[in-house]
């Protein structure tokens, strides 16, 4: 049984040891505060009985039964392969723990970090082992929602990188590799449009919390749960995305520069690209079947919302 340690046991920690525990590992878990420690069994059992639908053949008890909690960070770490670090968003505390864990691990265990904004070159330039240091932010909580954005480091090694893909997809989660350390990576930039966009036509008057949310819940929402935004614009003109940044991309445009923008955003360099991804994964002459299988998903969402109120 390949073995896990979590450092840090809150919302994210917890989540990321349900992850491990569900997909067959053994997970030890180390926490500096006693109540945390103490109600970690219980917070965990919960979760997994939520979210039993998804891993129906595993039961909560296996789940929970899989899970230790250790007395210090050594406990934690030895005869782990893979190493979560799931504590508060500071550099320097980043810092110092991973300079104990860089100690304290196996020579061939993997480094990561649950960090939403702190890039690795930030808190681990100077250990030894740093090329098996990493960023694996999760979407919370990553029991639920599968994405996590991985960031190596510059430093960080591209066998490391290739071996914590295959461990994020050997737990059931989905990596996307983000190639550049920025401020809040991509998750939460993408997040943080939204939101500033929200903000703003609340702030202006143009529409109510409820309404705003609303267009995301009962709008977006109901494609996004099949489609990226992308394909879902490449399946909202007859010639796909490259057809409709044509008729369109004056729109974002026009949004940018109200955003002090100088350039515009709808390039034929990033019409291209993004086409080309989009026609690479489907062909023009199949998007009348993928609009259909589109349309019968979001109407089985509907309906399974109606139903479960």
């Amino acid at each position: 049984m390949p073995q896990v340690a979590i450092v840090g046991a809150g919302i994210i920690g917890s989540s990321w040891a349900l992850v491990f525990a569900r997909a067959g590992w053994g997970v030890r878990v180390f926490a500096r505060h006693a109540a945390v420690r103490d109600s970690l069994h219980g917070r965990v059992a919960r979760s997994a009985e939520q979210a039993r639908a998804i891993a129906p053949g595993v039961a909560p008890d296996d789940i929970v039964g899989r899970i230790a909690v250790a007395a210090s960070l050594e406990e934690a770490l030895d005869g782990a392969s893979w190493v979560q670090e799931s504590v508060e968003e500071d550099r320097e505390v980043k810092a110092r723990l991973f300079s104990a864990m860089d100690v304290a691990a196996g020579a061939d265990a993997i480094l990561a970090s649950s960090t939403s904004s702190i890039g690795a070159s930030h808190f681990a330039p100077a250990l030894a082992g740093r090329a098996r240091v990493i960023v694996a932010h999760p979407a919370t909580p990553p029991h639920l929602i599968p994405v996590v954005e991985m960031v190596p480091a510059p430093f960080t090694s591209d066998a490391v990188v290739s071996r914590a893909f295959a461990v994020m997809r050997s737990v059931g989660q989905v990596p996307v590799l983000v190639r550049q350390e920025r401020p809040g990576f991509v998750m939460n930039r993408l997040q943080g449009a939204l939101l500033t966009e929200m903000f703003g036509v609340i702030r202006d008057g143009v529409m109510s919390p409820a309404d705003v949310d609303a267009l995301i819940r009962d709008g977006f929402g109901l494609r996004w749960a099949w489609l990226g935004p992308l394909e879902g614009v490449d399946l909202n003109a007859p010639g796909g995305i490259a057809d409709y940044l044509g008729r369109y991309g004056f729109m974002f445009d026009q949004m940018a520069r109200e955003r002090g923008a100088t350039e515009p955003v709808v390039t034929p360099e990033i019409t291209q690209a993004v086409a080309a991804a989009m026609r690479e994964r489907l062909p023009l002459e199949g998007l009348p079947q993928r609009v259909a299988w589109r349309d019968e998903r979001m109407a089985a969402l509907r309906a399974l919302r109606g139903a479960m109120g």
